[in-house]
């Protein structure tokens, strides 16, 4: 019984190492009802006693009084066994086992005319169920059962009426014994599954935290790349096709000086189509600069794309960053929906709104629907968060949203 009540396999601690682990965990309801009811069998044995002590009055005063001894002694033990006293420093389970195995059998044979002594052998059996080993158990209801044969002998059953007792309640030590075994295997095998269903839903949750963070890596190299690219594109242009026609418009320039006439007219209107291109290189290439910091959606689209996680954005047609500012706002984004995932049991929905306001401060407001937080401390991934926002002269604000959600809000200067 005393595995059941602290809710461990029995021996389940014997190979832990380091400190005591503390106090034994509260019983459970199953355990605070198995100890119930074997209070109620030793309860109904005493009262069953009394009954018969006023009603009777052959039976000898001094087996009386020896009964009543180890029936009070065995009670006691019970009671701390089952835990409905608490000691500080509880006896092993074994001795409070042999205890009671003898208290009973002493009340047995002292007093065998109480025909419901033996039901205490049964509750003995029961409560070291979850304690001693089979062959522990085989031991013990075989040394009650010798017990009973005693009692029964020396009560007169007969040749008979010995075989019959003992039969009987070792049937029922049996069925306790096997009835209990077969209880802690079930609540031992529920906490496998539990713990085996706590350990899939972690994993799963890394590898959801994982896949995010391979697709803010993977968004921002792609950003990266598209935005190299447009730079690279972006100089060649100014380089190579904006000098070629800097130096035309300038051969123009004097071959307009040297001819009259029609030829004049056809050179200038060259020289014009010359600096028309070249102002209209001069734009895609501004454009393309200035588009190289525009890949903020695209990127937060594929950090969101989260198994499990419903989310929604919105990005504000005027915000514009550039490489650094990027990385951060991503990096914070993705970090925000990886604590939902891991830390949010519940959530199923994550908003996140990115926006600029009159002084150029970017906003950005990440808030899952979870139930919050009321004790929390930062981790690695909100303490990274704030050296990101803080490097750019930013500020980062958490609300743990006790019952309403866990929100996070960076703003940053741009």
């Amino acid at each position: 019984m005393d595995a059941v009540r602290r809710g461990t396999p029995a021996g389940a601690g014997a190979a832990a190492d380091g400190p005591d682990p503390g106090p034994p965990a509260a019983p459970t309801p199953a355990d605070r009802l198995g100890a119930g009811a074997g209070v109620v069998a030793v309860l109904a044995v005493g009262v069953a006693q009394l009954v018969a002590d006023v009603a009777l009055s052959d039976v000898p005063v001094a087996a009386r009084t020896v009964w009543w001894a180890a029936f009070l002694v065995y009670a006691a033990v019970f009671a701390v066994d089952a835990e409905v006293v608490r000691l500080r420093r509880p006896p092993p389970e074994r001795v409070l086992v042999v205890v009671l195995v003898v208290a009973a059998s002493v009340a047995w044979v002292a007093n065998p005319t109480a025909d419901w002594t033996p039901v205490l052998f049964v509750v003995t059996t029961a409560a070291a169920s979850a304690a001693l080993g089979t062959p522990g158990l085989v031991a013990l209801v075989t040394v009650q059962s010798l017990a009973t044969a005693v009692g029964a002998a020396l009560a007169g059953r007969g040749v008979v009426g010995v075989p019959f007792t003992v039969v009987v309640y070792a049937a029922f030590q049996t069925f306790a014994a096997i009835t209990v075994r077969t209880a802690l295997r079930e609540a031992q095998a529920r906490a496998e599954a539990d713990a085996a269903h706590a350990d899939l839903a972690a994993v799963h949750a890394d590898l959801a935290a994982a896949h995010a963070d391979l697709r803010a890596t993977s968004a921002l190299l792609a950003v990266t790349s598209r935005d190299a690219e447009r730079l690279r594109i972006a100089r060649d242009l100014h380089d190579v096709i904006g000098h070629q026609l800097t130096a035309l418009a300038l051969e123009l320039e004097i071959a307009s000086h040297r001819v009259d006439g029609a030829a004049a007219e056809h050179v200038g209107r060259a020289r014009t189509v010359a600096k028309d291109l070249l102002r209209d290189v001069r734009t895609v290439v501004g454009e393309l600069r200035g588009g190289a910091a525009g890949g903020l959606e695209p990127a937060l689209r594929d950090v969101l794309d989260l198994p499990g996680l419903a989310t929604s954005l919105s990005v504000d047609a005027a915000v514009h960053l550039d490489d650094a500012h990027l990385v951060a706002v991503v990096r914070c984004v993705q970090e925000a929906a990886t604590n939902a995932l891991r830390h949010a049991p519940g959530a199923t929905r994550l908003a996140v709104h990115v926006r600029r306001d009159g002084d150029g401060v970017v906003e950005v407001d990440v808030h899952d629907d979870g139930p919050g937080a009321i004790a929390w401390e930062p981790g690695h991934g909100l303490r990274g968060m704030q050296e990101r926002v803080t490097a750019l002269g930013g500020t980062l604000v958490v609300d743990p949203g006790p019952g309403r959600g866990f929100r996070v809000t960076a703003r940053v200067p741009t």
